[in-house]
């Protein structure tokens, strides 16, 4: 999948991500919008206000990471964020999928199962180098987070990243991709990274 860049490439790819280029607070803060859903238990920072999309039971798409989904009402939500660089067409890319979730399916969540849901949400896709993490907090608080690189249809090599976090009644997943050497995409993805926090039930 990734012919023209080989594994030298993934390397330097790699070497571009961990050594990106550590840009003020003021520079990265500027415009950026906390996301929360009214719902939500996590926050996190975007380079714009995202676009909403409402999750509902009954749906004809499928429903994301629950396994047993009510059958009425409102799951959650999809907010995305997306950036392109006019200049060179680069891409950012930020999904976050929000979803409410009952206790006993939270509490069933383990490292693997995370991860598995993490793999299957980039079944339509070659994920490289896959790295992976996990931690876990209190009660039902985890974080699972698996990156890779892709490469896109022109070619270009792409840093993907999903962070699936876990709460007392919720979860959410943050998906990111971006062309690997933009830097202020890197900017991007590490003031994301960083901003996400737990705030706890409203």
């Amino acid at each position: 999948m990734i012919k023209k860049f080989g594994l030298l490439g993934i390397i330097l790819a790699i070497s571009a991500v961990m050594l990106a280029p550590r840009f003020s607070d003021a520079f990265i803060q500027k415009g950026t919008y906390t996301y929360i859903h009214n719902e939500g238990e996590y926050s996190v920072d975007l380079p714009d206000a995202p676009v909403g999309v409402t999750i509902w039971a009954d749906q004809k798409e499928p429903i994301p990471f629950l396994e047993d989904p009510p059958k009425y009402g409102t799951l959650g939500e999809v907010a995305t964020v997306k950036r392109v660089d006019l200049d060179t067409g680069d891409v950012f890319e930020v999904e976050c999928i929000f979803m409410k979730a009952e206790r006993d399916f939270l509490l069933s969540m383990t490292k693997e199962k995370m991860l598995d849901a993490l793999d299957e949400s980039y079944s339509d896709v070659r994920l490289d180098n896959k790295q992976v993490s996990f931690s876990s907090g209190s009660d039902t608080l985890k974080w699972a987070t698996m990156t890779g690189f892709t490469v896109d249809q022109s070619n270009n090599l792409l840093f993907n990243a999903s962070h699936y976090l876990t709460g007392l009644q919720t979860l959410i997943v943050i998906k990111t991709k971006y062309n690997v050497e933009n830097k202020l995409f890197q900017s991007y993805y590490n003031q994301m990274q960083q901003s996400i926090k737990y705030k706890g039930l409203k």
